[in-house]
């Protein structure tokens, strides 16, 4: 009975998830130029972490963005822009009671955008290449995650649903030579922002194999230049198998949508897009420790005006367990 209820429960989280995803996919976009956001989640990607147990993980990605695009089609971006960011974030999650648990990151990135104008004619003509650049502590994100199917001996899946924010704890009023830089290369955005989030999983644990479905939903809000980031979905749909006693692979097809951002209450047209990508991973664990790399590949993208995209990413990841000795009558297969 406990068997076939756990497993209408992980099919109706299923349900959600994959409704949400065929919702969106239809009709949301996503920021441009270089908002590359949050490609791994980091602990965002796993489930609730057992009672008493704390996590702390540092994560690096480095996203490069040198493709632009008009709608679906690959063109020769106008003004030869390049852009990279690199964020490194530093997370925490802690199991505060039986089947809830607390996490919190903050990030410090880079960013840097470079454009090339040519200008005159003929002989005369001559080229001009501008870098604009900031750096910094972005926004802090902190969530509650509530284990609503808990993994068992004879049923190894897990849903969990959670709720949380980001605080404007980035500067977003950088400057370089008197003039205040565009938002996508600002540490942060100026305004607080509500999150929502979901993580199903099936295991399958004599097969080495587990198939889960994460979805994050930000919902930002106005900062006091006026400014808006639309909302935007991320869904991570794949699995994990373990090749070795310590070794385990992981492809992951990853989903981002965005609506247009907003300044004094207008839409803005260079911003908005779909981006799938394809993420494959190698992860090695060895007892409370694991270490992870990771990239991206592009898989299709479809955006508003003409925007630069990610062309590449690769990240790397460490996270380690801390038992603090509290009773813990969880399962944990993650």
């Amino acid at each position: 009975m406990k068997s076939s209820s756990t497993t209408r429960a992980a099919g109706f989280g299923l349900s959600v998830l994959v409704a949400v995803y065929l919702v969106v996919a239809g009709q949301a976009y996503g920021q441009g130029c270089c908002t590359a956001g949050a490609t791994s989640l980091g602990l965002f990607e796993g489930g609730v972490r057992p009672y008493g147990h704390l996590t702390v993980g540092i994560n690096y990605q480095f996203s490069s963005l040198t493709t632009a695009y008009q709608e679906r089609e690959e063109i020769s971006d106008p003004l030869q822009r390049t852009a990279g960011v690199g964020v490194l974030s530093l997370q925490a999650e802690y199991g505060l009671v039986p089947r809830v648990s607390i996490l919190a990151a903050i990030p410090y990135s880079g960013r840097s955008r470079e454009l090339t104008v040519v200008s005159g004619s003929g002989g005369s003509q001559f080229t001009e290449t501008a870098m604009f650049s900031a750096s910094g502590i972005g926004d802090v994100t902190f969530m509650a995650k509530y284990q609503v199917v808990t993994p068992t001996i004879l049923s190894h899946v897990e849903f969990a649903i959670g709720a949380g924010g980001t605080l404007p704890t980035g500067s977003f009023t950088e400057e370089r030579e008197g003039t205040q830089l565009s938002i996508d290369l600002q540490p942060g955005t100026g305004a607080p922002a509500l999150l929502g989030w979901g993580y199903l999983l099936f295991g399958f644990p004599e097969a080495g194999l587990s198939f889960t479905a994460t979805g994050g939903y930000r919902y930002a809000g106005t900062n006091f230049d006026g400014y808006r980031l639309g909302d935007e979905w991320v869904l991570l749909l794949g699995g994990t198998y373990r090749l070795t006693e310590h070794f385990l692979g992981g492809l992951h097809v990853r989903s981002r949508f965005s609506s247009q951002d907003f300044a004094n209450r207008r839409r803005l047209s260079a911003t908005g897009g779909t981006y799938h990508d394809l993420m494959p991973a190698l992860t090695y664990s060895s007892g409370a420790s694991a270490a992870r790399i990771f990239g991206l590949v592009p898989l299709y993208r479809n955006v508003r005006g003409i925007q630069l995209a990610v062309s590449y990413l690769i990240g790397v990841e460490y996270q380690h367990t801390f038992d603090l000795g509290l009773a813990d009558d969880s399962i944990s297969i993650n």
